[in-house]
C-alpha cells in the first residue's frame, strides 16, 4: 500500500489482457478507445499507444485462464451490433473451416443471426452446434455454452426489443403469403421462396437442387413444389388457429365461427372484436386460397407460370471450372485439398463425384500406379497432372489422350476407375463417333458432353481412320452445337478432356500440325498376368482406394495450375507420339517407296497420282482423293507447273523400277 497525492494508502495493481498481435498503432489506439467506451471503469487517460511500466521484484502475479481475448470480445460486440448485413432476413452459415483467432467472434455472430431467424429453439441450437464443428481446433462445450448464453441474452435484451423486429412465427406467416391470390402471385412466391431449389431452362425443362447438386428431374422439381405447398399449408393452419383463438378471446363463440365469416361480421360488437375479426378474415382468406391451390389444376398452373420466374440459361450451370463437387463437400481446385466449402445451390453445379478426398487406400493406389506405368515416376507425375486438368471444368490443352497398349496392361482399369471416382463429371462417347465410318447422327451424344470433364471412348477396331475434323471439334475451346432428343438445339463451350483407350491406334489421314498437336499417346507397356488373390480388381481398387484416388486427382489439378497448365511431355510419351506420326505419314511412305527426290526432277501429275492409286491397292491401304493427295504433296514441299507436256510436279520422279506396282 502506498500514499499518493495526499490520499490515503490504497492497494496498487495492474491488470494485463492478452490480445492477438497488433502492429498498427492506430488500430491499437482505436482498440483502447473502444475498450473505454464499452467499459467505463477503464482509465480514460491511458489510451495512448505506448506506456511503460517499471517492474517490482516483489510483485505477486495472479493468472486467470479464460476463453476470450479482449480484442475478440470487442470484435464480437461490434460484429453483433453493427454488422451491415445483420438485419438480412436469412442467416448465412460460415463457409469453410473457422480458424483459431476468429472462432469465438465468428460463432457469436452466427449465434445471434440464427437466433434472430429461428428464435430460442432447439433447431437454432442444433444449427449452432453444427457450425461449431467447423472450428479448428474445436471449441469445448463450456466455451460453446458461454457463447450461446451470451447470444441468447443479446437476443432477448436487444434484438427482440427492436421496433423493426419480426418474430420467427410472424416472419414465417408473412413470408408464405403471396402478393395476390392468383396463379401469378403464387408462382411468384414459389420463385421467391424456392428459387434456390428449382430452376428452368429451355433446353432441360425443370431442374431441382437435391441438397448437393442440381439434377434434371421434373419429378423432383414437382416434389419441391409439393414441399412448398405443404409448408404454406402448415403456416396457414397455424395462422388461422392463432387468429381464431384471438377472436374467441373477444367474446365470439366457436359456434358462431363455425357458421362462417358473414355470420361473425353481423354479430361484431365493439372495436376489439372488429380488429380481431379483420385479422381472422385475413387468415381465413389465406387458408382458403392455400387449400384451393393444392388441387391438380392450380398446381399445374403454378408450375407452368413459374417457369419464366425461375428461368435460367443452361450456360449458367457448371460454369465455375474450379469447383469440383464431392459427396461431403465442394472442392475449390485452385486451393487444392484445402479448398473445402459447403454444398451450395447458388454454385449451380449439376455434377458430383462418387468419392470425397482422404488418404484411405493411398498405399494400394500408389502401388497400382507403379504397376500400370512400370515404375516410371516421370510418366506417373505427368498422368497425374493430365487427370487433374481433366477434373478442371475448362479446356486448357486441346488434346485427345490416347492410352495405347496391347491387352492386360491396366489401361482400361486405370481410366474406368478414374471415371468412376469422378461420377457424373465423367461420361462416355462411342469410339466410332471419332471415325470416318460413322453414319449415324452423333448430335445427341455430343449433347451429353455438356458440363462433363472426362470423356472416355474405348476400344477402336483395327484399321479405323480417325475423323480429324471431329477430333478438332471435340478437343477445342470453340462452342459445340448439340441437340438432345426431342429438345431444342443449343451451344456449349466444351469443358472436357477426351480419352481414347485402345489396343489399336487409329489411322490419321492428315499430317498437319492442327491435328498432330492434339494427339497425345500415353503408352501402357505393363504385362499384368493377373492377381490371383483378388477377383474383380477394378471393383476392389475403387472400393478400397477411391478416396485416395480423389485426393490424387485434386493434387494433380493443383500441380497443373501451379505449372500454368504447361505440361512437359515425358520422354516415353514424346517417343510414342513421334512414332505414331511417322507410321501415319502416308505421303512420306509413298514418296520413299515409289519416288526419287531431286531439285531437277519432274513427273507428270496424272501419272504420279495413278502410281499412288496402284501403290495403295498393292498394300491394301485407303486411297485419298486427288484433292487430298495434291494438298499433302504441296505440304511436303512439291509444286505443280503447267507445261506444253501437261501439268508437271517439280522435285521428284517415279522410280524406274516399278516392282511396287506388282
Amino acid at each position: 500500500m502506498k500514499a499518493k497525492g495526499g490520499k490515503a494508502p490504497r492497494p496498487k495493481f495492474h491488470i494485463y489482457f492478452q490480445i492477438n498481435e497488433v502492429t498498427d498503432k492506430d488500430v491499437y489506439v482505436a482498440m483502447k478507445e473502444e475498450l473505454c467506451n464499452q467499459y467505463k471503469f477503464f482509465d480514460d487517460n491511458a489510451k495512448d499507444a505506448a506506456r511503460f511500466f517499471f517492474g517490482n521484484p516483489n510483485a505477486q502475479v495472479i493468472w486467470h485462464d479464460s476463453w476470450l481475448t479482449i480484442d475478440e470480445d470487442l470484435f464480437q460486440a461490434v460484429s453483433i451490433e453493427d454488422e451491415e448485413d445483420f438485419d438480412a432476413d436469412f442467416y448465412t452459415p460460415p463457409s469453410g473451416p473457422i480458424q483459431q483467432g476468429s472462432r469465438n467472434s465468428t460463432m457469436s455472430v452466427f449465434a445471434a443471426k440464427i437466433l434472430k431467424r429461428l428464435g430460442v429453439t432447439q433447431e437454432a441450437r442444433d444449427g449452432f452446434d453444427e457450425q461449431a464443428q467447423k472450428c479448428v481446433p474445436p471449441l469445448d462445450k463450456t466455451e460453446l455454452d458461454t457463447i450461446w448464453g451470451s447470444a441468447v441474452r443479446f437476443y432477448n435484451r436487444t434484438i427482440k426489443q427492436s421496433q423493426d423486429y419480426v418474430s420467427p412465427e410472424a416472419y414465417n406467416r408473412e413470408a408464405m403469403r403471396p402478393d395476390d391470390y392468383t396463379d401469378i402471385g403464387e408462382a411468384g412466391l414459389l420463385a421467391r421462396e424456392y428459387g434456390d431449389r428449382i430452376a428452368f431452362t429451355r433446353e432441360t425443362d425443370y431442374l431441382a437442387f437435391n441438397g448437393k447438386h442440381w439434377v434434371e428431374d421434373e419429378q423432383l422439381a414437382m416434389r419441391q413444389v409439393h414441399v412448398f405447398l405443404d409448408e404454406q399449408l402448415a403456416v396457414a393452419d397455424a395462422n388461422l388457429e392463432d387468429k381464431t383463438k384471438r377472436l374467441i378471446k373477444t367474446g365470439i363463440s366457436e359456434e358462431l365461427i363455425f357458421k362462417g365469416v358473414k355470420a361473425i361480421e353481423k354479430a361484431l360488437d365493439g372495436p376489439s372484436q372488429s380488429l380481431a375479426f379483420k385479422e381472422y378474415k385475413k387468415a381465413f382468406d389465406f387458408h382458403k386460397f392455400v387449400m384451393k391451390y393444392r388441387d391438380y389444376r392450380h398446381l399445374s398452373a403454378i408450375v407452368k407460370t413459374a417457369k419464366h420466374m425461375v428461368r435460367m440459361s443452361v450456360s449458367e450451370f457448371d460454369n465455375n471450372e474450379m469447383l469440383l463437387n464431392t459427396p461431403k463437400a465442394t472442392i475449390n481446385l485452385s486451393q487444392g485439398l484445402a479448398g473445402v466449402k459447403d454444398h451450395d445451390s447458388t454454385d449451380y453445379i449439376t455434377k458430383m463425384a462418387t468419392a470425397s478426398p482422404s488418404d484411405k487406400g493411398k498405399g494400394l493406389w500408389l502401388e497400382t500406379l507403379a504397376t500400370f506405368f512400370c515404375g516410371n515416376q516421370e510418366l506417373i507425375d505427368y498422368v497425374q497432372m493430365v487427370v487433374g486438368m481433366a477434373a478442371i471444368g475448362k479446356v486448357y490443352q486441346e488434346h485427345l489422350i490416347i492410352a495405347y497398349g496391347s491387352g492386360a496392361n491396366g489401361k482400361s482399369t486405370f481410366w474406368n476407375t478414374i471415371a468412376r471416382v469422378l461420377g457424373n463429371y465423367s461420361g462416355k462417347l462411342s469410339a466410332d463417333a471419332l471415325t470416318m465410318s460413322v453414319r449415324r447422327n452423333v448430335s445427341p451424344e455430343m449433347a451429353e458432353l455438356k458440363g462433363k470433364r472426362l470423356i472416355i471412348a474405348s476400344e477402336m477396331s483395327e484399321g479405323m481412320r480417325l475423323n480429324t475434323s471431329m477430333v478438332k471439334q471435340l478437343c477445342s475451346t470453340d462452342e459445340i452445337l448439340a441437340e438432345k432428343k426431342y429438345k431444342a438445339p443449343f451451344h456449349f463451350v466444351p469443358s472436357h478432356t477426351l480419352v481414347l483407350y485402345t489396343n489399336h491406334l487409329p489411322k490419321v489421314g492428315a499430317n498437319d500440325d492442327g491435328i498432330w498437336r492434339r494427339l497425345i499417346v500415353i503408352p501402357f507397356n505393363a504385362k499384368i498376368t493377373g492377381r490371383s488373390d483378388i477377383k474383380n480388381f477394378a471393383d476392389y481398387l475403387y472400393e478400397e482406394a477411391s478416396e485416395a484416388i480423389m485426393s490424387w486427382i485434386i493434387e494433380g489439378a493443383e500441380k497443373a495450375i501451379n505449372a500454368n497448365f504447361k505440361l512437359t511431355l515425358p520422354k516415353v510419351v514424346a517417343q510414342s507420339v513421334s512414332a505414331y506420326r511417322e507410321a501415319n505419314d502416308w505421303m512420306g511412305q509413298f514418296l520413299g517407296d515409289c519416288c526419287e527426290i531431286g531439285d531437277q526432277l519432274t513427273e507428270k501429275s496424272g501419272e504420279l497420282y495413278s502410281a499412288y492409286r496402284a501403290y495403295c491397292a498393292g498394300i491394301n491401304e485407303y486411297t485419298r482423293s486427288t484433292t487430298d493427295f495434291y494438298t499433302a504433296l504441296a505440304n511436303a514441299g512439291f509444286t505443280k507447273k503447267r507445261t506444253n507436256k501437261g501439268v508437271m510436279v517439280k522435285g521428284l520422279q517415279l522410280k524406274l523400277d516399278d516392282d511396287f506396282l506388282d
